[in-house]
């Protein structure tokens, strides 16, 4: 369970498990650079909503696919995202989710919730 404290709104389309289209969903990300020094890559892992609404009362839709399969979780190159650091990691999260999931980066947008 993804357990930070933001999501991603996504304006456009993404396709889902068994090619089912979300349009605007949201994406909760939780981006791990251990092992980062030795492999090159960031872990991640996600959920997709379909709506804030869905985010707000936990449903999610599963996964998403990439390239006609199911991605379930996936890594990034960190030689990608240069400025990654605890400090700048959200704004980071945005360019790894646009571009795995083939967005422009100005459809994804940060939300923080209240803490």
């Amino acid at each position: 369970m993804i357990t930070n404290k933001e999501y991603y709104k996504i304006t456009g389309d993404i396709v889902a498990d068994f090619g089912t289209t979300i349009t605007n969903p949201i994406i909760k990300i939780d981006v791990s650079s251990t092992g980062v020094e030795s492999s090159g890559v960031l872990n991640c892992e996600y959920n997709i909503y379909f709506s804030a609404e869905s985010y707000e009362s936990g449903k999610y839709f599963f996964k998403a696919e990439k390239d006609g399969k199911r991605l379930i979780n996936f890594t990034y190159p960190i030689e990608n995202v240069p400025g990654w650091s605890w400090l700048a990691y959200k704004e980071e999260q945005r360019k790894i989710i646009a571009d795995t999931f083939d967005l422009d980066i100005a459809n994804v947008v940060l939300v923080e919730e209240p803490t």
